[in-house]
């Protein structure tokens, strides 16, 4: 099984497993604010929302040409423009769901001989496009792993 395929398989089991648990949430709790700075959790979904935006056209782009150049988005801005506050909880979930759908798909179609592009996210180090995917993934989790915390803590 090549890192393609891995990581795919390991976005499908993290929305597998989240998918309930996120539809569980009161739509009221999932946009309350822990502090006036700190993301709802439907401002993090939606980051994660963003991230699978960003990286489906880094995953694309990578696979055509020498290289990939792409800005860096600042994360901040793009939750503040969508206002996930304003959405509605199952609808936002559904659509991190469906998207990190195509983001799996699009991981399994990467051809191997691809997957050493030089990716540069400015104004980052350039990396791999293997280190991209795998850090979809870690993203994913580091985010999700922070929500389960605040879902459990008193």
């Amino acid at each position: 099984m090549n890192i393609q395929e891995q990581t795919a398989c390991g976005v499908e089991q993290e929305i597998e497993s989240w998918r309930e648990k996120l539809l569980s949430i009161a739509p009221d709790a999932a946009h309350e604010k822990p502090a006036d700075d700190r993301w709802s959790i439907s401002e993090v979904i939606g980051h994660l929302v963003d991230s699978a935006c960003n990286n489906h056209q880094r995953f694309v782009r990578a696979q055509h040409g020498s290289a990939l150049v792409f800005p860096k988005y600042d994360q901040s801005h793009w939750v503040i423009a969508a206002n996930y506050q304003a959405y509605d909880w199952a609808s936002l979930v559904e659509l991190w769901y469906q998207y990190n759908r195509v983001i799996s798909v699009l991981m399994r179609r990467i051809p191997d001989d691809r997957m050493s592009t030089a990716c540069t996210i400015e104004p980052y180090a350039t990396c791999s496009l293997e280190f991209l995917v795998t850090d979809y993934l870690d993203h994913l989790r580091h985010h999700l792993e922070k929500l389960n915390a605040r879902m459990v803590a008193p």
